[in-house]
């Protein structure tokens, strides 16, 4: 196994620095600073990189014990009312949120009249106003709603059935958002039980939740609802359930693009079971590798259903794509590109006139590439393999953007970044200084969100 991890990861490495040396070749007028950052980060994703190799080796050929950490409840009504307390919890925690923005906006620019009409002024900006215009009125090809195209349907489609029980559109996306933020929870709770203590799982489901940008949890917006559907899709894969992690994978890839990127955990598990199967002879191998194959082939239908919505409003599958090129100068690239320009734009921007945009925007996007990157290499270790793979490659599609505009909000959905800083908590008192550091700068994110000129998308 020594020889195999050895060359994969050099391979892996080899093909990273080609394309890194690719990249810096085609570069003009680039900043000393915006080198350093991008070789920076490349080398932390080689570190991460050589971890990965190393966890899926371990994981196909090594030790194969089926669970690393039993959970410590042992009933279905304990386990049940565990995942209840979690479901309060995380219901509680939006609540407070939605009070915290309410007196945040109040103290910053005054009363506006109740907390109904303050939140719905608060949140509808951004993205949130082309999800719930798609809600009302699906796709168009005129006027600036044309532009909604590049979003995916399915959450404002979930939108529009609860439109049915509240009549109105906010309110719907905000009831959906909560719901899905409840059990994204609950879901995420009882898929890390699977493999680690009660513990380190519900300690991870506070790290999520108070994370800087998890007040977009709360957002007419898409994060719970895809953080809801990915676990479940991850749950019912750690279950071999692989038909139902398909559907649900698909389900995700409906409404973010990142979630056809499950098909890479899914494939580790998948890959992992069937050398246990074929090698210990079971006569199920061959229908266990034909229901696994199915499942992880579903999981892209989701994508082609938004590709033949594109089609069916604009008679072009791909009108998205040159939609996001076009008009927001949208496109897929290398991460360390993306770190490089926005090292730049953020020593452009450290003006008297942009400086908030500068701090807020930028430098955050830079904070969340960089910090998330660091705390999984920490403890990438306790990692399943498909977790860190998972990681790996929703790095890669979320900050390859060539116009990243929301690093944090993507990352907050990565749910083993939080994962991998639970494990490394185990005494109290790492545990209460994580969640004092966290708090404070969720605090002060939010309150950036909140103040409306420091660009926090």
């Amino acid at each position: 196994m020594k020889k195999a991890f050895y060359i994969c990861s050099s391979a892996c490495l080899a093909a990273l620095a080609v394309c890194y040396g690719v990249w810096v070749s085609e570069q003009k007028d680039i900043g000393i600073l915006s080198v350093v950052t991008s070789i920076l980060v490349t080398l932390l994703f080689g570190v991460l990189l050589i971890w990965l190799v190393k966890a899926i080796i371990d994981a196909w050929f090594g030790k194969r014990d089926e669970d690393t950490v039993r959970p410590l409840l042992r009933t279905d009504g304990e386990r049940r009312y565990e995942v209840l307390k979690v479901g309060a919890y995380i219901l509680v925690s939006r609540f407070v949120v939605f009070l915290l923005v309410y007196l945040m906006y109040t103290a910053m620019h005054g009363y506006k009249g109740g907390i109904l009409d303050t939140l719905e002024e608060i949140w509808k900006r951004f993205d949130s106003p082309s999800y719930l215009g798609i809600a009302e009125r699906w796709y168009v090809t005129s006027g600036d709603p044309q532009y909604h195209i590049v979003f995916f349907p399915l959450f404002p489609i979930v939108i529009r059935l609860f439109n049915y029980i509240t009549g109105n559109t906010f309110a719907s996306a905000m009831l959906v958002s909560l719901l899905s933020s409840v059990g994204a929870g609950m879901m995420l709770y009882k898929l890390l039980l699977i493999d680690y203590s009660e513990k380190i799982s519900k300690f991870t489901v506070l790290l999520v939740f108070i994370f800087p940008a998890a007040f977009f949890f709360s957002a007419p917006m898409t994060e719970s609802l895809f953080l809801l559907i990915s676990v479940t899709c991850l749950y019912f894969t750690r279950k071999k359930l692989y038909l139902f992690a398909g559907v649900f994978g698909a389900l995700a890839a409906f409404t973010r693009s990142q979630g056809v990127l499950l098909m890479v955990p899914m494939g580790i598990e998948a890959v992992r079971e069937l050398i246990i199967m074929f090698k210990t002879k079971d006569k199920n191998a061959w229908r266990g590798l034909a229901s696994r194959l199915t499942g992880i082939i579903i999981v892209p239908v989701g994508l082609l259903m938004y590709i033949w919505v594109n089609y069916s409003v604009w008679g072009d599958a791909f009108k998205f794509l040159e939609i996001q090129r076009e008009h927001w100068s949208q496109g897929l690239s290398f991460f360390f590109n993306t770190v490089s320009y926005q090292t730049d734009l953020f020593i452009r921007n450290l003006d008297k006139v942009n400086v908030e945009t500068a701090w807020g925007l930028w430098f955050s996007n830079l904070a969340a590439i960089f910090g998330t990157l660091i705390i999984v290499i920490c403890g990438a270790k306790k990692l399943r393999a498909s977790y860190l793979g998972y990681f790996a490659a929703y790095f890669v599609m979320s900050i390859g953007a060539t116009w990243l505009l929301s690093a944090p909000r993507y990352m907050t959905v990565a749910f083993p970044v939080m994962l991998a800083l639970a494990t490394m908590c185990k005494k109290w008192s790492k545990k209460i200084i994580t969640i004092v550091v966290i708090a404070a700068m969720s605090l002060l994110y939010t309150a950036a969100f909140v103040a409306g000129n420091y660009q926090i998308w």
